[in-house]
């Protein structure tokens, strides 16, 4: 198991391999909280990564969303492993918001298979109706399966200029005359 600093891009990494300062393109992260792992293709695989998610989902964001992330992971990690060969690579990366899961594998034909899609239909009604964005990213040698997941967490956003927080008898930047 490995832990980064620094979240993954799924995308990049599914073309170049794990970097560990990439961010997914678009994306506002303000969290460096990410973990990777690699999974034995085995019936253990997706309990793995429901551990995986359970141990490492960044605290101060995913603490609500641990048992959709870990019911996402579980699905995708056992699609993974009834279509791929070889080790499974999950990876977690916080968003602040949401966060966003990614699962690599290797494929015998990736580019012949007739449909590269998440999962079967009970996966994908799961992923639907939970995951924010999700999709695949074909790759030369395989597949990265990825899916994005609201936290829960509603960041505090800064005040606007001018105003005082939290300053008795302050509205916008004009102070109230008491008397």
């Amino acid at each position: 198991m490995t832990r980064h600093s620094n979240p993954i891009n799924a995308r990049r990494e599914a073309v170049a391999g794990p970097s560990r300062a990439a961010r997914l393109p678009g994306r506002l992260s303000l969290c460096d909280s990410s973990a990777a792992g690699t999974l034995q293709r085995s019936l253990r695989a997706p309990g793995e990564a429901r551990a995986l998610v359970a141990e490492h989902l960044c605290p101060e964001h995913g603490a609500h969303a641990s048992a959709a992330v870990q019911l996402v992971a579980s699905e995708v990690v056992l699609h993974a492993v009834r279509s791929c060969v070889g080790p499974i690579i999950i990876a977690l990366q916080c968003e602040l918001t949401s966060v966003t899961l990614s699962v690599r594998c290797s494929m015998d034909a990736p580019r012949s298979a007739p449909r590269l899609q998440l999962g079967d239909l009970i996966t994908n009604m799961i992923v639907d109706s939970i995951c924010r964005a999700s999709g695949t990213i074909p790759t030369e040698h395989g597949l990265t399966m990825w899916c994005s997941l609201p936290t829960g967490h509603v960041p505090l956003v800064a005040p606007p200029a001018g105003r005082a927080v939290g300053a008795v008898g302050t509205i916008s930047s004009r102070t109230i005359a008491s008397g």
